[in-house]
C-alpha cells in the first residue's frame, strides 16, 4: 500500500476514535463551593461572600459559600485539604495559615502539602484603639499612662490572632509594659474596651467599626504602610517612631494537586474581582485592602508570615492552652 495512502488511513482512524470519545467538560461545569473556617457574619465571610458574587458571572457557574467554623480554622481548612483537588472546593484561607503552623504541635494538614495558593486577596491592618472615654490621644500618652500605671492591660480577640501578636511586637519594639487579656472574639474584646475594662485593644478595623463611628471607640493608630483614606487623620506606628505594619490577610486556596490552568484560571477571574472599584472601596469602608498577584506571590506571603510569627511566638512565650 502507498505509504501516503497508510498515513491518510490512520489520520482517519485516529479521528473517528476522537469523534467516539466523550468531550472533556470545560472547567467549571458546576456550582464551586468556597469554605469560610469562620462563623457566618465576620470579616472573613464578609469578604468571601463579596468575591463569590463577583466572581460567579466570571465562571458561568455558582460559587456558593459554606461556612465551616471551629477549632481556630482547622475544620473548614481540613476540610478542603481533604477534598478533591479538581477546583470545585475552595478555602477563603486566613493568616491562621501561617500562625497555626506557629502555635500548635500538630495539625490536620499541612499548608505545603496538602494546600495550594489560588489568589491573595485581601490585607486587613491591625489598629491600636482605646476608648473615648481615655485620657490617651496618642503614643506618647499612652506611654505616659503605662509608666503611671506600671504597665497597661490589652484586649484582643484571642490568643495567637494577629492583633494578638501584634500588640506583643508592640511591646517589645516600644518597650511600653502590656499584659494580654484574651476575649472570645472581636465583640466581646470592643465592649470590654469600650467599658474600660482594659486600656486600649489591637484589632481589625471590620468588628470595631460600628464602635468607632460611635464614637465609643478611637483608634489611634494603624499597623500599615499608609493611612486609610477612610479614616484619614489615624497615623501610623512608622509615622510615630515605631516601624511595625501587622494584618489579618485572606485569599483562596485549593486543595493540592488541582490542575495548573484551572488554578490559573481562578486566579485570573479573581484578580479581575480584586480590580473592580466597587469592590475596593467597599473592602476599604471595613479596612480591607484588595491586594491580588499571582498564587507565587501568595505562596511567598503566607512563607513569610509563618517565619515572621514564628520570631514573635517565640520572643513573647506564646502559648495556647489545650
Amino acid at each position: 500500500m502507498h505509504a501516503s495512502l497508510r498515513k491518510l488511513r490512520a489520520l482517519w482512524a485516529a479521528a473517528l476514535l476522537t469523534a467516539a470519545l466523550p468531550a472533556a467538560a470545560a472547567y467549571p461545569d458546576k456550582p464551586i463551593r468556597l469554605i469560610v473556617p469562620y462563623a457566618a457574619g465576620g470579616g472573613t465571610d464578609t469578604a468571601a461572600r463579596m468575591i463569590a458574587q463577583k466572581l460567579a458571572p466570571l465562571l458561568g457557574q455558582p460559587v456558593v459559600v459554606e461556612n465551616k467554623p471551629g477549632a481556630a480554622t482547622q475544620i473548614g481548612t481540613s476540610y478542603v485539604a481533604n477534598a478533591a483537588a479538581d477546583g470545585y472546593t475552595l478555602l477563603m484561607g486566613t493568616a491562621n495559615l501561617a500562625t497555626n503552623s506557629v502555635l500548635y504541635s500538630t495539625l490536620p494538614y499541612d499548608v505545603r502539602r496538602d494546600l495550594t495558593p489560588v489568589a491573595w486577596a485581601t490585607d486587613v491592618p491591625v489598629y491600636l484603639l482605646v476608648p473615648a472615654s481615655s485620657p490617651v490621644h496618642d503614643l506618647a500618652g499612652l506611654k505616659q499612662a503605662a509608666r503611671q500605671q506600671q504597665g497597661l492591660a490589652f484586649a484582643t480577640a484571642g490568643t495567637g490572632s494577629i492583633p494578638h501578636l501584634a500588640g506583643e511586637q508592640f511591646a517589645r519594639d516600644t518597650g511600653i509594659a502590656l499584659r494580654h487579656i484574651p476575649y472570645k472574639g472581636s465583640s466581646e474584646a470592643a465592649t470590654a474596651l469600650a467599658g474600660g475594662q482594659v486600656a486600649l485593644s489591637f484589632d481589625n478595623l471590620a468588628p470595631v467599626y460600628a464602635q468607632v463611628q460611635a464614637r465609643r471607640l478611637r483608634p489611634i493608630a494603624i499597623a500599615a504602610k499608609a493611612r486609610n483614606p477612610d479614616l484619614p487623620d489615624v497615623p501610623t506606628l512608622t509615622e510615630l517612631g515605631v516601624p511595625l505594619t501587622a494584618s489579618s490577610w485572606w485569599g483562596v486556596m485549593a486543595p493540592a494537586g488541582t490542575p495548573k490552568d484551572v488554578i490559573a484560571l481562578l486566579n485570573r477571574h479573581i484578580g479581575t474581582v480584586l480590580a473592580d472599584a466597587q469592590v475596593r472601596r467597599y473592602f476599604s469602608r471595613l479596612g480591607m485592602q484588595a491586594t491580588g498577584g499571582t498564587p507565587q506571590d501568595f505562596g511567598r506571603h503566607i512563607d513569610e508570615e509563618t517565619q515572621r510569627w514564628r520570631t514573635v511566638v517565640q520572643q513573647a512565650g506564646v502559648k495556647i492552652e489545650p
